[in-house]
């Protein structure tokens, strides 16, 4: 069992601070301490944090490293040259992923019970969601610039299990993609989803949501915004998430029934 762990990717931290003794722990990430980004950041507090650069992880002396799939190459080669374990955490595109994520995590720190517990826990909760309805309403994320998923992302997989139908799939987005204006003003989307960062900010990219063409008597969307954090990385938070969608999907159903 690993005794000194250094995480340098957040998605990781995340994970280390959900399976991990505390004592394991040796250090995260400097994102790990930003609201915005991380689920756990009281948590994250309690440690020291690197940028990800190989000279500030040595003084740590770990004996496990865990690093993404994406970025921090040069660092994850360094070290792996002078002889540290260094672990990748894949980047998780549907359920089926974060599962697996958590497992690995959990094996990685030497528990795995506390893994296979948080995973059952979740897919009895996703076992007892009805399938969407063929009159569901029509959402679509649009964080800025228009930015937006499809069914194979985390994100489109949780607006399905919530009982939403995806205006980025009707659009032919597959993964990851945009949607301009006028797609939108043909779909007509009942809501709009966003996940700002930063609360109560302002830019050109994120007003996009508030264009007349999508504010106009026609439309007006209903805007959902789910927290940064949530959506940032994969992990059990992602049950919230679903939760809050299909919550937010209910009371616009039950509006329109009484119209």
């Amino acid at each position: 069992m690993p005794k000194r762990i250094v995480s340098i990717n957040l998605c990781a931290d995340e994970l280390l601070l959900l399976l991990a003794d505390p004592e394991q722990i040796s250090a995260l990430t400097h994102l790990s301490h930003d609201e915005g980004a991380s689920y756990f950041q009281t948590k994250a507090l309690n440690y020291p944090t690197t940028t990800g650069l190989a000279e500030e992880v040595l003084p740590f002396r770990p004996d496990l490293v865990i690093a993404g799939e994406w970025g921090g190459i040069q660092t994850v080669t360094l070290l792996k040259k002078l002889g540290l374990r260094v672990e990748t955490l894949p980047l998780a595109n549907n359920m089926q992923q974060v599962f697996s994520n958590i497992e690995l995590m959990a094996k990685l720190t030497g528990h795995p019970e506390r893994g296979a517990a948080i995973v059952k826990t979740m897919q009895a909760y996703l076992a007892s969601l009805p399938a969407a309805e063929a009159s569901a309403p029509l959402a679509a994320v649009y964080d800025p610039n228009g930015y937006t998923v499809g069914a194979e992302s985390l994100r489109g997989q949780s607006m399905t299990l919530a009982g939403w139908h995806n205006a980025g799939e009707l659009a032919g987005v597959r993964d990851y993609g945009a949607l301009d204006l006028e797609t939108m003003v043909r779909l007509q989307p009942d809501a709009l989803i966003d996940s700002p960062y930063t609360l109560n900010t302002y830019s050109r990219a994120e007003a996009l949501a508030q264009h007349p063409a999508l504010r106009g008597s026609r439309l007006n969307p209903k805007m959902i915004s789910v927290p940064s954090n949530r959506t940032i990385c994969d992990g059990p938070w992602i049950i919230d998430t679903i939760a809050s969608l299909q919550s937010e999907r209910l009371k616009l159903e039950t509006q329109r029934l009484l119209q």
